[in-house]
């Protein structure tokens, strides 16, 4: 519901009550939960790690490569090394 000016305002309120507006005003109130709740979440989503948390993160994934190299050449080595 537009209405432009404020005597087209009281008048309706005269005439259709109160309810109107609360329902808008609940429903406005509504959006903007839901979209605090979509805000919050795509910030955690897109949270930037520290420092800390990246050094952490890169020394973890290093020593996994390694172990999985290191697993790897052994493979490889015991491929050569096999009569046949």
């Amino acid at each position: 519901m537009s209405l432009p000016y404020p005597h087209d305002r009281a008048r309706a309120r005269q005439d259709e009550g109160e309810q109107p507006y609360k329902d808008a005003r609940e429903a406005m109130g509504q959006k903007d939960a839901r979209l605090q709740g979509q805000a919050e979440a795509f910030g955690e989503a897109n949270l930037r790690e520290t420092d800390e948390e990246r050094a952490e993160r890169v020394e973890s994934e290093a020593a996994e490569r390694l172990e999985a190299v290191q697993e790897e050449v052994a493979a490889e080595r015991e491929a050569e090394h096999e009569p046949g």
